[in-house]
């Protein structure tokens, strides 16, 4: 976590870890989580909202973004798996609670918890990285963007 980033462009024209938050993930936590110093932006942000997810890990390629999403279904396609595998982009998976959805502040509370720990370990990786991250623990490291986020 850097300095309080205040702008998108800073964010997308910045260096670092950083990260673009998928549409299923509020656009606010981007915003608020910028405010405090974490390099985040959100579809939203960037007029990429409803835009396929092969647009966004393009973008994610484009701009060395980590991205971010509540999207497992986004693993499913071979063609994503292959376009992570070759543009080399990081992604994070959130897992919400067995069986049920989690609250707002459920979901603010797991990405504030897991942020700093994702830059921590994606600063020193000279490769891209994936992740699962649960509402409780820590990020579990994952072999691949297609490896099932197990329970």
């Amino acid at each position: 976590m850097g300095a309080a980033t205040r702008s998108v462009e800073d964010v997308v024209a910045g260096t670092g870890i950083r990260f673009l938050f998928d549409e299923n993930i509020p656009a606010a936590f981007a915003e608020s989580l910028r405010l405090v110093g974490y390099q985040v932006v959100s579809t939203t942000d960037l007029g990429l909202r409803r835009a396929p997810d092969e647009d966004i890990i393009r973008y994610c390629a484009a701009k060395k973004l980590v991205w971010v999403t509540k999207d497992l279904d986004s693993r499913k396609k071979d063609a994503y798996t292959g376009l992570v595998k070759e543009l080399r982009v990081s992604v994070v998976f959130l897992v919400s609670p067995v069986a049920r959805h989690w609250t707002m502040r459920q979901q603010f509370e797991a990405i504030v918890r897991h942020l700093g720990i994702l830059e921590a370990e994606l600063s020193g990786a000279r490769g891209p990285r994936y992740y699962v991250c649960r509402s409780r623990g820590s990020p579990r490291a994952v072999s691949s963007f297609a490896s099932r986020p197990g329970r």
